[in-house]
């Protein structure tokens, strides 16, 4: 038995306080996988400094547990943080380990994922 994806998030559901949303993809890769590329900028011109981007990255992997709560249990999402070498973390895992440092942007892709259940 499996599911597939038939909806998303809006864009605004992606949207983080004291930052703007500079480029928003959606591809359905097939019936399976969805993914969601967002860039976040600082709200007013300048960069995210450490902390900034500390709360940032906090922001978003929250997001993604939050998404994946309101998800059947059989659909995963991750976030793939592209300004970081592709560091992936998984909705609820908690075990994320990365260095804070200024960023001009936070390139990131949500990813969502249909698994299989007998």
């Amino acid at each position: 038995m499996k599911n597939v994806i038939n909806k998303s998030f809006e864009i605004k559901d992606y949207a983080i306080d004291d930052s703007q949303i500079n480029g928003f993809w959606m591809t359905l890769l097939d019936k399976e996988t969805l993914t969601t590329e967002i860039i976040y900028s600082p709200e007013k011109a300048g960069t995210f400094n450490s902390a900034e981007a500390k709360r940032m990255i906090k922001e978003i992997t929250r997001k993604c547990d939050g998404f994946s709560s309101l998800l059947p249990e059989n659909i995963n999402c991750e976030v793939i943080f592209k300004d970081l070498d592709d560091l992936t973390y998984i909705a609820d895992e908690g075990n994320f380990e990365v260095e804070y440092r200024e960023m001009d942007e936070i390139r990131v892709v949500y990813k969502f994922h249909v698994q299989y259940h007998i």
